[in-house]
């Protein structure tokens, strides 16, 4: 904190600077807490004398726990959530996400409680599919296709199968261990991958590989390469018997450049099938095709697309795209 303590009558006081570092707000804003009554210095003057208020200690820190923010905002619950902050809006005006509206460092927002959060991941049909994440093992951190190794032989090994809590690691001499038992095997993550920030960007880029014949396929590292840029919450893997589909958020990743991972990139661009894959000169940019498309409608018939929307649990947005998709494949 800026300064010295300013003592009075054998008492610690805080300037106005110091009162704005710890409360976390400018000094204008200060100013306003002063003329309405929130803040009260203990000479309403003493800025003419001494070119600042003086405040009392305890009265800070009374302020300083009615400033506390009381929930999280919407923003933060987007995040959580992995939708858009509107998205968090419209189910808080349907009931479906409780919270409560407070004046909080001078705006009313809408502040929900962690627990509801949880609760609402929990419940909503939405967010349980989005949950559900095959490719990902949440208990242990593990992935599909990741590399493990033996820490008495070190021999190699990679999560061929992943799905709720069971699968297979496959060995490089072949053989094939239960997923619950590879650590009574020896056998442990070669690399723990850290949890990223959610991206809010709309839509996914596809690229969809053909199922490797060897556990040492550089397809393998390639996946890896984006658990460790994104993590699980902004990328989808999905293994089918002719191919592997791997769906990333738009993103820039500093990791993919001509130089450190030519091939890689190569990969990438011949196995394309939604979006687009940019080589920039310190990364590689992936972009997906979601274009806006802007509508305007009567009442009565958005109201009934809504309706219809969640009969079948999709946004409205999710549900006209579906429509407008089934309407174009007619015409092909």
């Amino acid at each position: 904190m800026s300064g010295e303590f300013i003592v009075v009558n054998d008492e610690q006081l805080l300037t106005t600077k110091q009162v704005a570092e710890i409360l976390n707000l400018s000094i204008p804003t200060i100013y306003k807490y002063i003329k309405e009554k929130r803040l009260h210095p203990i000479y309403e003057d003493s800025w003419q004398i001494d070119e600042t208020h003086l405040f009392k200690k305890e009265d800070v820190e009374e302020l300083k726990g009615k400033l506390k923010k009381p929930g999280l905002t919407t923003g933060e619950v987007a995040k959580q959530l992995q939708v858009h902050p509107t998205t968090v809006a419209t189910y808080i005006k349907k009931g479906e996400l409780k919270a409560t509206k407070q004046l909080y460092k001078g705006r009313n927002l809408y502040f929900i409680k962690e627990e509801e959060v949880v609760n609402f991941k929990r419940s909503h049909p939405k967010q349980q599919k989005r949950r559900k994440k095959d490719f990902y093992h949440k208990a242990t951190g593990l992935y599909l296709f990741q590399t493990v190794k033996n820490k008495q032989t070190f021999e190699l090994g990679r999560i061929m199968k992943l799905s709720n809590g069971s699968g297979e690691v496959w060995t490089e001499s072949g053989e094939i261990i239960v997923f619950d038992q590879m650590q009574q095997h020896n056998f442990f993550a070669v690399e723990n991958f850290l949890e990223k920030s959610y991206i809010t960007k709309r839509g996914y880029v596809i690229f969809r590989f053909p199922i490797p014949k060897h556990i040492a396929s550089p397809i393998f590292p390639l996946i890896e390469l984006f658990y460790r840029a994104l993590s699980y919450r902004n990328i989808r893997v999905t293994k089918r018997e002719q191919h592997i589909q791997l769906e990333v958020k738009p993103c820039f990743i500093k990791e993919l450049n001509e130089d450190s991972h030519p091939y890689e990139i190569n990969l990438l661009q011949k196995h394309i099938i939604k979006g687009s894959v940019i080589k920039r000169h310190n990364g590689l940019l992936l972009e997906s095709d979601m274009e806006v498309l802007t509508i305007n409608l009567s009442s009565s018939l958005k109201n009934r697309l809504k309706e219809l929307a969640k009969h079948q649990d999709l946004t409205m947005e999710e549900y006209v795209r579906k429509l407008i998709q089934m309407k174009a494949s007619e015409h092909q």
